[in-house]
């Protein structure tokens, strides 16, 4: 364990993350041990513990009952968060208790793209009172709500920014139709709970830094394939939004001047010349429709014929890894990062490993070679619920505040 905390007022949210992290990282981890691998003191150690073993959201126990060196760990079971993807073929849900087991997930059966301006929060809300009647769990039990939104999303004031864009002067919704929406204001109303709500790739690099490859890495980039393409970078132990937390929208980079439209109002952008749709589209040529509900079936069955061998299939992919590789050298060139993880995006049930392999040949032949010779690249391991877990990872790094907030409501 080598994180370092700071022993400076105007970093006591990042001391609290690094401690959750760490709890949650070692089970039974000691205070003297937490001491030891951040560098703050006991005192410090003990104030920042303090409020979350007295909302009983962390114990202390020990095997030996006269031992003084008792272990910390999240308690199960005694609060639990609802956490939501808002995925661009589906909306996912599910209910993680503190500790971190999923105890509810559900589906969405209509896809998130037929949704209008005024269905996003009602089939949202929807969704949330189902996992709730599943679970059968108390409402007063819940600590908050996480959101993973695509596109560009105002953490701080709940915002999805979309809009209409116009293509040789005829108006074209984007995909997801949502116009200006503040979900969080929507379904706090509704719910009576805390709502957190981030872009999808910005909470996939949180929970690669809280439970994936990239625990204990201070700095890495992670990269999102599938139907979408986007980025998310950790630097300095921190997640970098930039100015209007839009940072790393590497989907929405140009690679072909003059290419397809894109929905942001550009053309020839990364994710619409190497988003997965375009697999389908290029494989499937003779199809002339191929509908939103068809588009992973599709992909499946191309993978498959990637698996045996097919030749139009290997050649494809190879090619189209190529294009994506382009995302992955700008990201690796731009920050330097020690670790590039490479993550599903909605792309549920596929298996990326040879394309990732593909990506890794063409990054150690384009990118900058001192960077490029450095760089470790993995496939992430959290699977396809990376965005709910994201979602959830959101919630603790607020957790400090919603403690507070509770105690306040319940004294009131």
């Amino acid at each position: 364990m080598q994180d370092a905390g700071i022993n400076q007022d105007n970093s006591k949210v990042h001391n609290r993350s690094l401690i959750l992290k760490l709890i949650k990282k070692y089970p039974g981890i000691t205070r003297r041990d937490l001491s030891t691998s951040t560098g703050l003191s006991k005192a410090a150690i003990t104030k920042i513990v303090g409020p979350f073993l007295s909302s009983g959201i962390i114990s202390e126990e020990s095997d030996n009952p006269k031992s003084r060196n008792k272990g910390l760990l999240f308690t199960e079971n005694r609060f639990y968060v609802i956490v939501i993807y808002l995925g661009r073929l589906s909306i996912t849900g599910g209910i993680y208790d503190i500790g971190g087991s999923i105890i509810a997930r559900q589906k969405s059966p209509s896809g998130i793209s037929f949704y209008g301006n005024d269905d996003l929060p009602d089939h949202s809300l929807a969704l949330i009172e189902s996992l709730i009647k599943e679970s059968n769990i108390r409402i007063d039990k819940f600590l908050a709500i996480g959101i993973a939104a695509p596109g560009a999303v105002s953490a701080k004031k709940g915002f999805v920014f979309n809009r209409s864009i116009s293509f040789n002067g005829l108006a074209k919704p984007v995909p997801f139709n949502w116009g200006k929406i503040n979900l969080v204001e929507r379904i706090e109303d509704k719910t009576g709970l805390p709502v957190f709500i981030d872009n999808n790739s910005n909470l996939a690099a949180l929970a690669e830094s809280w439970f994936g490859k990239g625990v204990g890495v201070n700095n890495f980039v992670q990269y999102s394939i599938g139907l979408g393409i986007g980025g998310g970078a950790i630097i300095n132990g921190q997640l970098y939004r930039g100015n209007d937390n839009i940072a790393c929208e590497i989907g929405h980079v140009p690679i072909q001047i003059d290419g397809k439209p894109c929905f942001c109002g550009n053309r020839g952008c990364l994710e619409t010349e190497a988003g997965f749709k375009r697999i389908v589209e290029q494989y499937y040529a003779d199809q002339t429709v191929i509908g939103e509900d068809q588009v992973i079936e599709k992909l499946k069955l191309f993978f498959r014929q990637v698996d045996r061998g097919e030749d139009k299939a290997t050649f494809l992919m190879e090619s189209h890894s190529k294009i994506v590789a382009i995302g992955a050298v700008i990201l690796i060139n731009l920050f330097n990062p020690e670790k590039l993880i490479i993550s599903p995006n909605d792309v549920d049930g596929i298996n990326l490993d040879r394309m990732v392999k593909e990506i890794e040949k063409y990054v150690r032949r384009y990118a900058y070679p001192v960077v490029s010779e450095k760089v470790c690249i993995e496939s992430s391991e959290l699977g396809d619920d990376i965005h709910l877990c994201g979602a959830y990872t959101s919630i603790l790094e607020n957790l400090y505040t919603l403690i507070l907030a509770k105690k306040k409501s319940e004294s009131g």
